[in-house]
């Protein structure tokens, strides 16, 4: 009897410390890796971007709504042809001072197709006396501007290692949308379909 209660109690000790162990570690999970796999069992795909753009597009639709874009007198060649020029407003009352410069491209799989854009935002007017216009303050303008973008789950907050200073990620879906301050003038949006980071996560559905 002594011994069926020894055995009993052990079991019910290792229970435990199975238990504490999986708590612990899941304690030790961060909020971006818990909001990925929240977002990666919906089984929801957010696939569009900025300017009529999606995940899956090819180089060459790319480059035909640029070309379309253009043409509207929406966008125009950034700096030594690497990039796209936008201009967008903040909600500040003087729109001519605080008009925003953006900057983007498609990122392309071996078969070109588009996984993602990289984008880089600044005040037009931007100049190293102009202390309003700096990235740490322009941050909090891009996320509300693309919080009304790409309504759904707010911005965390996360402290990243490899760039080593404060960043702000956004996951809907397999869409997560990455912001940080590249320097005093620059503010970096990367947009990236988790389907390519994370496949083995965001696995695509049954027929």
């Amino acid at each position: 009897m002594m011994k069926y209660g020894f055995m009993k109690y052990n079991k019910l000790k290792i229970l435990c410390s199975f238990l504490l162990f999986s708590f612990l570690l899941l304690s030790c999970e961060s909020e971006y890796t818990k909001t990925v796999n929240k977002e990666a069992q919906k089984g929801i795909s957010k696939d569009s971007m900025v300017l009529g753009m999606s995940f899956g597009d090819t180089k060459q639709s790319f480059f035909d709504q640029c070309w379309k874009l253009n043409n509207k007198g929406l966008v125009t060649q950034g700096p030594n042809n690497r990039s796209v020029q936008y201009l967008l407003n903040s909600n500040k009352e003087d729109k001519n001072l605080t008009a925003i410069m953006m900057l983007f491209y498609g990122n392309f799989n071996e078969n070109n197709i588009m996984t993602g854009m990289d984008m880089e935002f600044s005040y037009k007017s931007w100049a190293p006396w102009n202390d309003d216009m700096t990235s740490e303050n322009l941050v909090p303008v891009l996320l509300d501007t693309l919080m009304n973008w790409f309504p759904g789950n707010k911005f965390i907050t996360i402290e990243s290692d490899k760039l080593n200073k404060e960043t702000h990620v956004k996951v809907d879906g397999n869409r997560q949308i990455v912001l940080y301050p590249k320097d005093i003038k620059n503010v970096v949006v990367k947009i990236e379909d988790l389907k390519y980071k994370y496949p083995e996560k965001f696995k695509p559905a049954n027929p």
